[in-house]
């Protein structure tokens, strides 16, 4: 293993900027994962644990990289695979022979996952541990069992690396994008290195395509628009002719050509213009938190179950619903935003005997797939949009 596998990395600053610069840019998320899994020296024969509510893209990750992905369940509180569940998905993978090298910890719709423990119990058993950012900026983090601080912390700090997603529908967004960032140095440079050797840049006709839908996105997108831009968006991307689209052939079993790609100039400017308004959006997403809760308590509906070493700022406020496929017609009729999984490893076209996915190995995230929904946090979200979708929530309970 890796020096960085021999100690925790944990920072003091509390700069929001620091999880974007000094990083290393990639044209997709899924790409700073990989560039993190190969930086790490994993590869044939290894295995990877990670939780099995998650994207397909980071088990497609896995095995690009050669390795085996290894799911374990989520507790249904957080959505997240806690200790409990690493641990007992690790037993019964090292009793079948299985090499685990990495762990990847997923801080499901940005509520943290007790991420402390994880660490100390994967460091014990020379596993390194990845942190999945891709769902939240700003979400802090307090480690209850570390006697020396009582703090709240920034998330992607306490692990060996962590990698971020600016996809569209992230907190922090480029309109396709991602960064791996590590407090290692020499891990950081290992991934510098993977950058500049091994991926390509985008073409022009590439960039100027992701700036047109961004202009679009900008000028036409509200939440009464929803459905019909997830009917456009899907139509387009079947006919590769929207970038950064989820089309099928990230989830093949083959890595595809134009995989191991960097960031532009244009996300990267982009980038750096969403640091200087993250103060903006994390205010606004905590707002509209506070505005749900109230909301769906008045409805007599239940509320997130926050533990109390989590601070979330929240990508989506998640919700069960009894029965899910009613609820999304009804959204859809009466145009109210609304997301959701159709499968624990989404989309459920991936290639999932090529992913390691065997139904039954992870009930919990089963039923949430089944469950959940994802109340919208985005920025032209305001009051009404709120009030419309707790009345459908509630008609139905």
């Amino acid at each position: 293993m890796t020096s960085t596998t021999q100690t925790v990395v944990r920072s003091t600053s509390r700069n929001p900027e620091d999880h974007f610069f000094g990083a290393t840019h990639f044209w997709k998320g899924r790409v700073a994962l990989y560039a993190i899994l190969k930086s790490l020296g994993i590869g044939e024969g290894d295995a990877v644990l990670l939780q099995g509510f998650t994207c397909a893209v980071v088990p497609a990750a896995v095995t690009y990289a050669g390795a085996r992905p290894i799911y374990a369940d989520i507790d249904p509180r957080t959505y997240n695979a806690e200790l409990p569940q690493f641990e007992q998905r690790a037993a019964a993978a090292n009793a079948a022979g299985a090499r685990i090298k990495a762990v990847i910890v997923q801080h499901t719709y940005g509520i943290p996952a007790d991420i402390g423990p994880i660490v100390r119990w994967a460091r014990g058993r020379g596993m390194a541990v990845i942190e999945d950012c891709c769902h939240m900026i700003g979400s802090r983090y307090r480690d209850l069992e570390d006697a020396h601080t009582d703090a709240w912390e920034p998330l992607g700090w306490q692990s060996d690396a962590a990698f971020y997603s600016s996809h569209w529908s992230k907190p922090f967004t480029t309109g396709i994008g991602g960064w791996a960032r590590s407090g290692d140095e020499p891990l950081q440079a290992r991934l510098n290195e993977f950058a500049r050797r091994e991926c390509t840049s985008p073409g022009a006709l590439e960039t100027a395509a992701l700036a047109a839908q961004i202009a679009v996105y900008r000028a036409l997108f509200r939440p009464s628009l929803f459905w019909t831009a997830q009917y456009v968006k899907n139509r387009l991307s079947r006919w590769g002719l929207f970038a950064g689209g989820t089309q099928r052939d990230p989830f093949d079993r083959q890595m595809p050509a134009d995989y191991r790609k960097r960031m532009s100039w244009l996300q990267r400017a982009l980038g750096r213009r969403e640091v200087r308004r993250q103060g903006r959006y994390l205010e606004h997403r905590r707002h509209l938190r506070q505005l749900y809760e109230e909301a769906l308590r008045s409805a007599g509906l239940p509320t997130l179950d926050v533990p109390n070493y989590a601070d979330p700022v929240l990508l989506r406020y998640p919700i069960r619903v009894p029965d899910k496929e009613r609820v999304l017609h009804e959204a859809r009729r009466r145009r109210v935003e609304l997301d959701w999984v159709d499968h624990p490893l989404d989309p459920p076209f991936a290639d999932m005997q090529a992913l390691g996915w065997r139904d039954g190995e992870c009930p919990e995230a089963e039923k949430a797939a089944a469950q959940v929904v994802g109340l919208p946090m985005h920025l032209r979200v305001r009051r009404g949009n709120v009030r419309r979708a707790v009345r459908l929530l509630r008609h139905f309970h």
